[in-house]
């Protein structure tokens, strides 16, 4: 997806902050206290095997953002959600959900999420809407950086009941481009592949229009990433610009096997669907059209087996490689 688009791009430059504050008593304490609210309202934390490895890759990420240097000053949790989506809060704390997890396709692309949620908490994005130092405030983050309009009715009610005044945020293009920017640079200080970020954002926009194809959001009351974070393909290009002022070379790196054997088994769409990731290898003669034939679904089969693998028209499948399916049981 980014290398067709990369040679064509001018480097982008985006204003990020120097330094971010090190994480405070005070944001410690509202995240604590934010925390169980958010698990609640997002579908609880997700129990299979995935969390501790998504763990392991936000506290690597996370540490590279001056917020702190002690990987235990950071919360990461896997949320049990059918939504594509990621957030975090002040206090150290970091959401990546299952459904996000299984669109991505490398470690590298999951960093790149939490690198730029962290990069919002980095840069105050929240604080800058002059919200207020309480447990609302945090929640009204939350908000802006998961929902939309559609959840704000539903998350009214959790914030009532800590007496707390929601306001409905979404972050704004410039803050995205920060955000980006710093996504960038706490990857690449982590060891990964920076153009992950440029390629992450790709596959959301694909899945975005893949949503919109199946028709909407199926009466979703929280929004997906696409819905606050705005995205077109001059954000693709501005990641890739980033990536390439890091003086790393684009190179065509082998597929994230051990990423993609870490999905097998994990949840995928509504609670109680019976979906599953499952994670086979091309076998000789297998195509396209036969391996999307296996995918869960009475609609767009095709169209949903070369999103979630992030698949061009244009693809070869060689034997050995490893592709995902949504299957039932």
């Amino acid at each position: 997806m980014l290398k067709s688009m990369l040679f064509a791009t001018a480097l982008a430059t985006v204003a990020v902050p120097a330094a971010a504050q090190s994480i405070s008593a005070n944001d410690k304490a509202l995240g604590a206290r934010a925390n169980p609210e958010l698990l609640a309202q997002f579908g609880g934390k997700y129990g299979g095997p995935q969390a501790a490895y998504v763990e392991q890759v936000g506290k690597r990420v996370a540490v590279r953002s001056g917020l702190s240097n002690a990987q235990g000053d950071f919360t990461v949790a896997l949320l049990d959600s059918p939504i594509e989506n990621a957030f975090a809060i002040p206090g150290g704390y970091i959401y990546v959900t299952r459904q996000l997890l299984a669109l991505m396709n490398s470690e590298a692309e999951l960093a790149s999420v939490m690198g730029h949620e962290v990069g919002h908490v980095a840069a105050r994005h929240s604080a800058s809407r002059n919200q207020r130092a309480t447990i609302g405030g945090v929640l009204a983050a939350v908000v802006g950086a998961a929902a939309g309009n559609s959840a704000a009715g539903q998350l009214v009610g959790t914030a009532a009941r800590s007496g707390a005044q929601l306001y409905v945020l979404k972050y704004g293009r410039d803050q995205e481009y920060a955000a980006d920017g710093l996504g960038v640079r706490y990857i690449t200080a982590a060891g990964y592949d920076p153009y992950a970020a440029a390629d992450m954002l790709a596959q959301l926009d694909a899945q975005s229009q893949l949503t919109a194809e199946a028709g909407g959001k199926r009466g979703q009351q929280v929004p997906t990433w696409a819905s606050t974070h705005p995205n077109s393909a001059e954000r693709v290009r501005r990641a890739a610009a980033l990536a390439k002022a890091t003086g790393r070379p684009l190179t065509d790196p082998p597929q994230d096997t051990n990423y993609l054997r870490r999905l097998d088994g994990l949840a995928y769409d509504e609670k109680g669907s019976g979906k599953r990731i499952r994670i086979v290898a091309v076998k000789p003669g297998d195509t396209i059209a036969a391996l999307s034939r296996r995918m869960a679904y009475d609609t767009l089969q095709r169209e949903r087996f070369m999103t979630l693998n992030a698949i061009e028209e244009d693809a070869q499948l060689s034997p050995g490689r490893l592709v995902k399916i949504v299957t039932r049981g």
